[in-house]
């Protein structure tokens, strides 16, 4: 096999590894899987520390995962050691050092392909907005999921739980489970002042729970692309451009 790269995503949850492969010329995502299920793709698909090596974006710590690894040979580039704040990779970033490194990498990617004002709503356990435009990285916000809205309605008495998926967003409520979800609502409005204010021209929508903000990228007069592992192309177009690969 062809030199592979191999990202990985630590999230605050549900660790995750793309496979790529370089096909002529062009770095394409092979497939992605969890984490619990790397060594079985891994051989699945042929990849090795003889001819790939790992490219991290890390939230949390699952560092008994990455010394096994590592200790298996893997090459380890990690996102944190070209992170100092104020700019990454030329492009200059108004947030703190603190600002998450799966946030950073996929502001990356946009400020290098998309090149005009967007917005980019990640839609994990929890959901971040942020604003990307040609002057950079301008910063954003973090906010429940909609799953995880709904958990804090769980030990009410009158009040269940029910599949996002069921209700359709946007109807002023007039029961209770409509209620429910109308609330979250008001979390649009912050999207849609961030549009106003930035003259956002593109969204971007990645993630794995944004059934509902997909929903409501339709209402906006702004180009939508779906980018569902939009983490793991980030981090190889950051490695492929920026870091000598091996």
């Amino acid at each position: 096999m062809e030199h592979g790269l191999i990202s990985l995503d630590f999230g605050n949850s549900n660790p995750h590894a793309g496979f790529f492969k370089k096909r002529n010329q062009t770095w394409e995502l092979v497939k992605v899987c969890k984490l619990k299920e790397f060594k079985e793709t891994a051989e699945q698909l042929h990849f090795s520390p003889h001819n790939a090596q790992l490219v991290l974006s890390e939230v949390k710590n699952y560092d008994t995962e990455l010394f096994e690894l590592q200790s298996q040979g893997y090459l380890l580039t990690r996102v944190r050691d070209y992170w100092r704040g104020e700019r990454f990779a030329g492009m200059p970033v108004n947030y703190t050092k603190l600002l998450g490194e799966d946030r950073l990498i996929s502001s990356f990617w946009a400020y290098k392909n998309i090149q005009k004002p967007t917005l980019i709503i990640d839609a994990g356990t929890y959901l971040t907005i942020d604003v990307v435009t040609p002057a950079g990285f301008q910063g954003g916000y973090i906010i429940p999921s909609v799953q995880s809205y709904l958990g804090t309605f769980q030990n009410a008495q009158n009040l269940k739980v029910f599949d996002v998926k069921e209700k359709t967003p946007f109807a002023f409520p007039h029961n209770t489970e409509d209620a429910m979800i109308g609330g979250y609502h008001a979390f649009f409005l912050l999207g849609e002042k961030l549009i106003a204010d930035f003259n956002i021209e593109t969204i971007i929508i990645s993630g794995g729970r944004n059934q509902i903000w997909d929903e409501w990228s339709k209402t906006q007069k702004c180009e939508v692309l779906h980018k569902p592992h939009l983490i793991h192309r980030a981090l190889v177009h950051w490695m492929s451009t920026q870091v000598e690969i091996s």
